[in-house]
């Protein structure tokens, strides 16, 4: 992996989970490639935009805090962790695009998408998940937690455990 791509991936954490964010900038700033949602035939236009709306939601910096963890799976539980982190000017830098969405069951879906930092795309096709909760599509804790556990160097944390990992 290049140090560009291993730079960008960890302004990304840092930004995502309120890490010390004294050693994060970006040097340059590149145009953001757009990434238009794809509903994936077979796969429900509503379940596609539900998703691609709490994704949207989760991962742009404008989000308050509250509205984050309303997205999130088990969002409560990851509260200190979003509030902690969605002052920061970087944090404030993200937005997430979808690039698709496939049915993996009444209440999954299997998500591919890419985190922007100030319109440079950094995390670039990543697998996540969603799933539906009291029937409100939301981000997977198994998502979340892949990119907590980015940031600890493969420790994750709690609450996050090995069965949220999430699966494509």
């Amino acid at each position: 992996m290049s140090n560009r791509i291993l730079l960008s991936k960890s302004l990304v954490v840092c930004a995502l989970t309120g890490a010390v964010l004294a050693g994060c900038s970006v040097s340059a700033k590149e145009p953001e490639t757009a990434h238009p949602t794809v509903t994936v035939p077979g796969t429900d236009a509503t379940l596609t935009q539900a998703v691609t709306d709490a994704y949207q939601r989760f991962f742009d910096g404008s989000t308050p805090a509250d509205q984050k963890i309303a997205v999130l799976e088990n969002g409560q539980s990851f509260a200190d962790t979003i509030r902690a982190q969605v002052d920061s000017p970087i944090a404030k830098g993200t937005k997430a695009t979808v690039s698709s969405v496939t049915a993996a069951g009444a209440d999954k879906a299997n998500v591919v998408y890419t985190v922007s930092l100030n319109g440079t795309p950094a995390l670039p096709d990543q697998p996540g998940n969603a799933v539906r909760t009291d029937g409100t599509w939301k981000v997977s804790a198994a998502t979340f937690c892949a990119l907590l556990t980015l940031e600890m160097q493969g420790k994750p944390p709690a609450p996050c455990t090995a069965s949220t990992t999430p699966t494509s």
